[in-house]
């Protein structure tokens, strides 16, 4: 989907924009490619209509967070288009998506500045800790080595912004493939060296792509308890190509 949702109860607005195909785009769960603008007019003017949306939602709701999604990097998004979405970011917890190879101090430094959120959040889909999984099954292209990379990266970055910036790993789940016990030890390493683990429930969007497994109870209990959130992907934010 294309747009943006807002929860009451956490007072946050969550804002689907277009973005260009992934750079990597070779992830063999996702498709969200599928919404990519066709050009940099499509990606501007959609940013400005959401933008526009967040503004009319702040008059009428309490909005202290926002949650950018892209179908990519954030960092993939012109500098143009980010210092645009700066007029509804400051002050708010913001939480934008990466891919590990867009971050450095530097980036990741004009990105604060930029945005002047109260915090940022930066999300990073490892997905799994076993490069097996994580390059084998699920080809993320993300070796090793740029694993250890961000741990060591996020240190610099907390010596420098203290709390105001924060790593968090997805860790995917729900998926033919990968064992519980795989599933475990990802959430347990990545509790280690980073913020903070959002676990995602693995949706099938076409025949081609690899098929679900339903999650264990035992499962389930674990996510819940050593998560910050476990997102089942049943809301609207999940449906390819709709528009609320």
């Amino acid at each position: 989907m294309i747009g943006i949702l807002y929860d009451e109860g956490e007072r946050r607005a969550t804002a689907i924009l277009k973005g260009f195909v992934c750079s990597w785009n070779r992830c063999t769960f996702c498709c969200f490619y599928e919404e990519a603008a066709k050009d940099l007019d499509d990606l501007t003017s959609t940013a400005k209509s959401i933008i526009k949306k967040i503004r009319d939602l702040t008059i009428k709701k309490p909005v202290d967070r926002l949650s950018f999604f892209n179908g990519g990097s954030f960092l993939e998004l012109p500098w143009k288009v980010i210092d645009d979405l700066s007029k509804v970011t400051k002050q708010k917890m913001v939480d934008v998506e990466s891919r590990p190879e867009f971050l450095t101090m530097d980036s990741i430094s004009r990105l604060y500045k930029v945005l002047s959120p109260g915090k940022l959040v930066i999300r990073i889909g490892f997905e799994s800790v076993n490069d097996s999984v994580r390059n084998g099954l699920l080809n993320k292209g993300i070796s090793s080595y740029e694993l250890k990379r961000i741990l060591g990266l996020r240190d610099e970055v907390k010596n420098k912004f203290n709390d105001a910036i924060e790593f968090v790993s997805y860790v995917l789940f729900g998926i033919e493939g990968i064992e519980d016990e795989s599933i475990v030890e990802s959430v347990k390493e990545f509790k280690k060296f980073l913020d903070g683990v959002i676990a995602i429930k693995y949706r099938r969007y076409h025949k081609w792509m690899p098929k679900e497994v339903k999650a264990s109870q035992e499962l389930l209990r674990f996510l819940r308890a050593n998560h910050i959130d476990v997102d089942m992907t049943e809301s609207k934010i999940w449906k390819i190509n709709h528009q609320p």
